[in-house]
């Protein structure tokens, strides 16, 4: 008994060290060595010269390939596959409409948040998995609860294109059962949205001249995942919380902000982040510069900012908490008396964890399903 025993814990431990490897392989700093080559990737939709272009790399017994197709009609409800590698593979199904997100929701039953995934789809399915928001095949069983993405799954690794079509997928599927997906953009969608490429892997910059398309089109205005992102927010207030990817600098507090200003006019410069630099309008510019924007604001992580300043935001949008990533930390925890929530782990070393919200009561929740209080 105590052999089998021994065996089972060897077995056990040799499998987490594996998930482990495969996490960090799937990893990337811009000053990295990137040995990344073709691999599954897409499918891309493009919307050109009065056609629905669809391109998507896969593999065969002679290699790697471009599936191409060329469609005339409109492709609302077409099946699409996403391939993540030989033997995983998932369905999405393209959406009849496209409508920007609402900037404030009623606080639902139950809520988990997990940020910064970063193309590390193993890592972002299991989490869900083992929190039981979804099932092995990709079904929400969360029923009214509420998942939040609080930004950055773009860059750094391999399966990016998967992991947004893999949100897209699970937006439909959560309405389909009562509950909702929120993806918050990050520092990093904004900038591949705006062509600043200094994290994307060698992989994308290969599948892209196989299917003789430039990586910085891929996600632009004329492309389905492009108009997707469009549509999302930069910051969200959820019940008394306040989800966003960065923070609320005191440059921003200053000009006394609404929600939904920050977010519509934001929106209108997704694509054009220089010219909301230098934007005549105080709200767009201090939004897009790097210091004092939403998206890329570490005073909270890096505590430099005044707790009064703090104390303002709280009363400025009506909220208890701020949810914020972007800032790696060693585990989910409390910054400024519980007043923030910082949930951006190393993903890259096999540290995905998240916060998991019910009945007002905060828990850190990992990749395996583990819940502990939050304090």
């Amino acid at each position: 008994m105590n052999q089998l025993y021994f065996l089972l814990v060897l077995i056990l431990l040799s499998t987490l060290q594996i998930f482990s490897d495969q996490s960090k392989i799937n990893t990337f700093d811009a000053d990295s060595t990137d040995i990344s080559t073709t691999d599954y990737d897409g499918p891309y939709i493009i919307y050109r010269n009065g056609s629905t272009i669809i391109k998507q790399v896969l593999k065969n017994e002679n290699g790697y390939y471009v599936k191409s197709d060329s469609i005339s009609g409109h492709i609302k409800g077409k099946l699409i596959t996403c391939n993540i590698n030989d033997s995983v593979s998932f369905i999405s199904i393209i959406k009849d409409t496209l409508i920007n997100e609402n900037s404030v929701y009623p606080m639902p039953e139950k809520l988990i948040a997990v940020s910064d995934i970063e193309g590390n789809f193993g890592a972002f399915r299991d989490f869900l998995i083992n929190n039981k928001v979804i099932n092995p095949d990709n079904q929400w069983i969360f029923g009214a609860g509420h998942l939040v993405l609080v930004g950055d799954f773009f860059d750094r690794g391999l399966n990016v294109t998967e992991c947004l079509w893999f949100i897209y997928h699970l937006e439909q599927e959560a309405v389909k059962n009562g509950g909702y997906v929120h993806f918050i953009l990050g520092n990093h969608e904004i900038m591949n949205m705006n062509d600043d490429i200094r994290y994307v892997r060698n992989k994308y910059f290969e599948n892209s001249r196989l299917m003789n398309e430039d990586y910085k089109d891929l996600y632009k205005q004329n492309t389905e995942l492009g108009r997707w992102l469009e549509t999302k927010n930069i910051i969200e207030k959820i019940g008394n919380y306040l989800f966003l990817h960065g923070g609320i600098s005191e440059e921003l507090n200053m000009l006394n902000p609404a929600i939904e200003d920050i977010n519509t006019k934001s929106r209108n410069y997704y694509y054009s982040s220089k010219a909301a630099r230098q934007s005549g309008d105080t709200l767009v510019s201090t939004v897009f510069r790097s210091k004092s924007s939403p998206f890329w604001y570490r005073g909270y992580v890096q505590e430099t900012i005044r707790e009064d300043s703090l104390d303002l935001t709280l009363k400025l949008f009506d909220i208890d908490k701020i949810v914020v990533g972007h800032t790696i930390v060693d585990d989910v925890r409390y910054f400024y008396n519980g007043k923030v929530i910082a949930i951006d782990t190393d993903h890259a070393e096999g540290d995905t964890e998240g916060v998991f919200i019910e009945e007002g009561i905060a828990f850190r929740v990992d990749r395996y399903g583990n819940r502990n209080l939050l304090k």
